[in-house]
């Protein structure tokens, strides 16, 4: 320990001018995905790649959670199994975006779904997911459905309407380990079940400050969640909810459930509370708990109550207090646009760090109307289309400030565009907005495109006390394809780590300071990628180890042209970063004797990170 503080403290003097905020720039990008894409052109949120959920542990170390598709599945050009046509993966890297390990969860078939994930700061980190296993005993060919790259569901026995199997269940929570992505445990949470009732809404959760999971699960009839739930058997083809609170153990790491609670929803809700479109927040103060979410597209709304009061419009937030099992509403409210082809909907939802205040984003469609959310009315607009908004609402559920888009492009028909996945994140005073647009302004901030392109990624930044515009980061890809952000989280450093999907080209402006990237799936497909817009470097760039403990050589230093490096351990990759931590260069080495060449480089200091087989070291390079 005192030989890492004293490696840290030499960094601290070394860069002096590291830690003086910057302004936000775009530092790194990478991608994942496979080769072939969905079936569909275009972008379906339920099915084609995107990032769905990232987080941030203590240690500055992010953790992903995305939809891959199969064929040449890969992580930044490390590949990664392939188990069914499409997977769901999980994988991490550390503070600079190098990969430290990937999971693949996935068998047979398409259908397993997961949309949140959570890290405990204890060596844990957590998926609640619905896993529609497709392999059978007497089909060889078929893949259960793996958990990680040595541990598989069941394989089913047989197929028929009344045999009860193990390999039939479909709600799980599951614990990986952070350091490796490898399987902890599997909390499979129905009881005994047939083909006919595996169905289950397994897709929101949030971790408290307790590291307890809270949990909105669906069950058809049958016991469930180890006899803890008795679902009726008229309950056969909807679901009945319940609330149920996992309680973690300090000591082993284990959850275990608290006695359930009946929740009053009723409805048609197959298939659940519209998979991926509703999320859920957890006021400890208040033992209080947020819905936000859409009742699905325009014609084709689920049916949707609470407490026996149906909710009408598109877009709803709903509130509930829960005060042992007895559960109460505190209050909702509904997007109305006034229009008959309306398309709303409320996409993320978080709470003040310290406040009861909440946050939502999403968006609504107006043609020369204007909206209202409950009783408030949202600002009259200059322009049509979908309108991109953040709303602050106070535990009453009184409007404090809303912030829409302030213009559309001419370009473009003064008309916005209707993103699929607009997320919100609170970063000390500001919250960010990540979503996508073809063209929109925001205070004095202007994302301009050209007439006839679509979609490229775009991060607002608002002052979270009055909603007053901070800033924009927006990310050029090619002209006519869709591209945007997904998910965001801040680091431990008050950085943005960002995710999303694009479909040919990304990050193609010259002057964006990182190199662009191509897909590597079949044309008119999505892949993710995931980057970090950030004002400092990381907290964490000193050396895991020095360059003669990891026995790494870096010569000529200065440098012209060709670094060489020499290890005694085979090379894996490398990243060159600036001296403001902007990653400049990057790539595989696969021998112990290796050169980057840095000819292309401005004269200056940058650090050259190098991972081998066994370790991770970073060297101050000075580039003539």
């Amino acid at each position: 320990m005192q030989r890492i503080l004293q490696k840290w403290c030499a960094v601290l003097v070394m860069l002096p001018g590291l830690f003086i905020s910057q302004t936000y720039q775009w530092q790194w990008a990478k991608q994942a995905g496979g080769q072939t894409g969905s079936g569909n052109s275009g972008f379906t949120y339920t099915v084609d790649e995107s990032i769905r959920d990232v987080v941030v542990d203590s240690d500055n170390n992010t953790y992903y959670l995305a939809k891959i598709w199969n064929q040449g599945q890969n992580v930044d050009g490390t590949s990664v199994p392939n188990y069914g046509n499409s997977d769901l993966i999980i994988y991490s890297t550390d503070c600079q975006g190098i990969l430290r390990w990937s999971t693949v969860i996935g068998g047979t078939g398409n259908l397993d779904s997961a949309w949140n994930i959570e890290v405990d700061n204890n060596g844990g980190v957590y998926l609640l997911a619905s896993l529609w296993n497709e392999g059978y005993s007497y089909q060889p060919t078929s893949i259960p459905t793996h958990l990680d790259n040595s541990q598989s569901l069941p394989a089913i026995v047989a197929m028929d309407a009344t045999t009860q199997d193990a390999g039939f269940k479909t709600s799980y929570l599951l614990k990986y380990n952070s350091s490796t992505g490898s399987l902890i445990w599997n909390k499979p949470l129905q009881g005994n079940i047939n083909f006919l009732l595996r169905q289950s809404d397994s897709q929101m959760m949030c971790m408290d400050s307790s590291k307890n999971i809270h949990a909105i699960l669906g069950f058809k009839a049958g016991t469930h969640l180890d006899g803890l739930i008795t679902v009726p058997s008229s309950f056969t083809n909807t679901y009945q909810y319940y609330l149920v609170k996992f309680n973690y153990n300090n000591t082993t790491g284990n959850m275990t459930p608290a006695t359930p609670v009946l929740l009053p929803i009723t409805g048609s809700l197959y298939p659940g509370l519209e998979h991926g479109k509703v999320n859920m927040v957890y006021d400890e103060g208040l033992s209080r708990y947020y819905l936000a979410g859409t009742r699905g597209s325009t014609g084709n709304l689920i049916d949707f109550s609470f407490n026996n009061i149906s909710f009408t419009k598109e877009a709803y937030l709903l509130a509930f207090n829960v005060n042992g099992t007895i559960v109460t509403e505190a209050w909702r409210k509904e997007i109305e646009a006034g229009n008959a082809n309306s398309d709303e909907e409320i996409h993320s939802i978080i709470k003040d760090t310290n406040s009861s205040d909440i946050y939502i984003s999403g968006r609504y469609f107006s043609v020369n109307s204007t909206a209202t959310f409950g009783n408030y009315t949202f600002p009259t607009t200059s322009y049509n289309g979908h309108i991109p908004f953040v709303v602050k609402l106070n535990s009453a559920g009184n409007v404090l400030w809303s912030k829409i888009a302030d213009g559309a492009p001419g370009t473009v028909g003064n008309a916005t565009y209707g993103f699929m996945k607009g997320r919100i994140v609170q970063n000390g005073n500001e919250i960010g907005f990540a979503h996508g647009s073809w063209g929109s302004a925001w205070g004095s901030y202007n994302m301009t495109r050209p007439s006839g392109d679509r979609a490229d990624p775009i991060l607002v930044r608002l002052n979270k006390d009055s909603g007053a515009v901070l800033g924009m980061g927006d990310v050029l890809s090619n002209q006519g394809t869709i591209d945007e952000f997904t998910a965001i989280t801040v680091d431990n450093d008050g950085n943005y780590v960002l995710g999303g999907f694009f479909h040919q080209q990304l990050f193609t402006d010259a002057n964006d300071n990182v190199p662009t990237m191509a897909i590597n799936v079949t044309a008119g497909k999505s892949q993710n990628f995931f980057t970090k817009y950030a004002k400092t470097p990381c907290s964490n760039l000193s050396v895991e180890e020095t360059s003669a403990e990891a026995g790494l050589q870096f010569y000529p230093n200065p440098v012209q042209d060709f670094l060489t490096i020499k290890s005694k351990n085979n090379l894996e990759s490398y990243e060159v970063y600036s001296s403001v931590g902007q990653s400049v260069l990057r790539g595989r080495l696969g021998s112990k004797n290796a050169q980057i060449n840095m000819s292309g480089l401005t004269a200056g200091v940058y650090y050259v990170k190098v991972k081998t087989e066994k370790a991770v070291v970073t060297e101050k390079v000075v580039k003539r």
